[in-house]
């Protein structure tokens, strides 16, 4: 384990339903690299995500291991300081009648939404005016989910994340169901954040949620990696076709991606 991978897996396998997700599969990404990690559907993306948020755990093998930040072992509480996460099972948990400052407070109780028993302070108030305002998302503070659009609703998801200051964000698929007036609202926060030095870790199936300050690509087939290198090495359109068993052409346009 080196203290300076944000995640490393070594050696993991992983058996779900019975059948094995992933074969002895390890990747390395360093602490300040843009990554993504891209691959159809049952390609082993979910299991990934699901393995650093200790969801599920490797088989028990000599020299298997799932590091983050160089640490084996993690509170559930500390991990969230150190690394934000923004999945989908997330945002489809999200149907409570909570404003946005509530969304964004719960972020410090593990929460969706600020319940009875827990105690905000002036501090986490301070600091969900200051994400909010950050992200330009003030006007959103006291307005219901319910009333937000789904990009409103996803940069906010975002804000949640970042309320612990940590120094990476995961994101599962961060523009799925998004039309293109919220994607590139998305995209705008997501390329805000790597300029200010936030890791980013994108985890998708689609190429435009790649944002230009991507600059490498791990493409995923089956819970192994068929190609990993810079972004501009990894769509092509050989690789595409090659990693989703079709014909695959790739145009690159401002330094984003689009695949049909």
């Amino acid at each position: 384990m080196r203290p300076d991978a944000l995640l490393d897996f070594s050696h993991v396998s992983v058996v779900r339903d019975r059948l094995r997700v992933l074969d002895d599969f390890s990747l390395r990404i360093p602490v300040g690299q843009h990554t993504a990690i891209l691959g159809p559907n049952g390609s082993g993306k979910s299991t990934l995500l699901k393995l650093v948020t200790r969801e599920l755990y490797p088989l028990d093998v000599p020299g298997s291991w799932v590091s983050v930040l160089g640490q084996r072992r993690w509170t559930l509480w500390d991990l969230r300081a150190a690394i934000g996460i923004v999945s989908n099972d997330l945002m489809a948990s999200c149907t409570r009648r909570i404003t946005g400052a509530e969304l964004l407070l719960s972020g410090f109780f593990g929460s969706i939404g600020v319940w009875p028993h827990h105690e905000p302070t002036p501090e986490m108030h301070a600091r969900v005016d200051e994400v909010l305002a950050w992200l330009h998302l003030g006007h959103l503070r006291d307005r219901h989910l319910t009333r937000m659009s789904s990009g409103e609703a996803r940069r906010l998801l975002i804000g949640r994340a970042l309320i612990h200051r940590p120094r990476a964000l995961i994101l599962d698929e961060p523009l799925a169901s998004l039309d293109l007036g919220a994607a590139h609202e998305v995209r705008t926060t997501l390329r805000h954040l790597a300029a200010e030095g936030t890791s980013l870790v994108l985890v998708s199936h689609d190429l435009g949620d790649i944002v230009p300050e991507i600059t490498r690509v791990v493409l995923l087939q089956r819970g192994a990696i068929l190609a990993d290198g810079f972004t501009d090495q990894m769509l092509q359109a050989s690789s595409l076709s090659a990693l989703y068993g079709r014909p695959v052409e790739v145009e690159r346009r401002n330094g984003f991606f689009h695949a049909w």
